[in-house]
């Protein structure tokens, strides 16, 4: 009976070098893969987090302006202003320009808190954050504490314009309100945007506020 002898092979130390090498290319390949998959994960939520940002500012600063109110301006206790809107360089020791007004609606179910519906509020360029403030009172003492929230960051430049007449200016000095306002923002991220709130009032019907050169 004739017996045969399988002879077993194993790998050699070079097979077994190519084969790691392999393993470590593909591994290689799957982490760079993975980290991408990740940064662009970061970079859409960040993205994503930033324009939920700006949504919300724009419907607060159109809330705000769209129900101006034609009412004096008091700003730290200092007697009120003939014009119902303070705006310019300095306003509310902001960097930049400033603007401040007062505004109706200001929710007070059942006169709960002791104060009325108007509501002083404005909108400054601070540390590089667009920052709304507003006080409790239109009229209220010198040492009243504002409180402020930071709307969105990274805003390099803050300015507005005015409409009225069918042109819109870049300075406002008049007494009465504006027939619209726009807040232009620098960012870093979008660059310009330009933002148009009508304000209310008669003479806004059937004007078209297009924007200025």
């Amino acid at each position: 009976m004739a017996i045969f002898h399988q002879r077993q092979r194993g790998f050699t130390l070079l097979e077994i070098l190519i084969a790691m090498a392999i393993f470590s290319l593909i591994g290689l390949a799957s982490s760079q893969v993975l980290f991408s998959v990740l940064t662009s994960d970061e970079v859409s939520q960040a993205s994503a987090k930033q324009l939920t940002a700006m949504q919300r500012s724009y419907q607060i600063i159109q809330r705000d302006v769209m129900q101006m109110a034609p009412r004096a301006t008091r700003v730290d206790g200092d007697e009120p202003k003939e014009h119902y809107i303070l705006t310019g360089e300095g306003v509310l020791d902001g960097a930049g320009h400033g603007i401040a007004f007062n505004r109706l609606g200001w929710r007070n179910p059942a006169q709960i808190f002791p104060r009325g519906t108007t509501q002083p509020v404005g909108y400054r360029l601070f540390e590089n954050k667009l920052q709304r403030l507003h006080y409790l009172y239109p009229d209220q003492a010198g040492d009243t504490e504002v409180k402020s929230i930071d709307l969105l960051e990274n805003v390099e430049q803050l300015r507005f314009e005015y409409f009225t007449n069918k042109k819109w200016h870049k300075r406002w000095g008049q007494a009465d309100l504006p027939q619209g306002i726009a807040f232009i923002l620098t960012t870093k991220k979008y660059g310009e945007i330009r933002w148009q709130f009508l304000v209310p009032g008669p003479q806004q019907a059937g004007q078209n506020m297009r924007p200025g050169p």
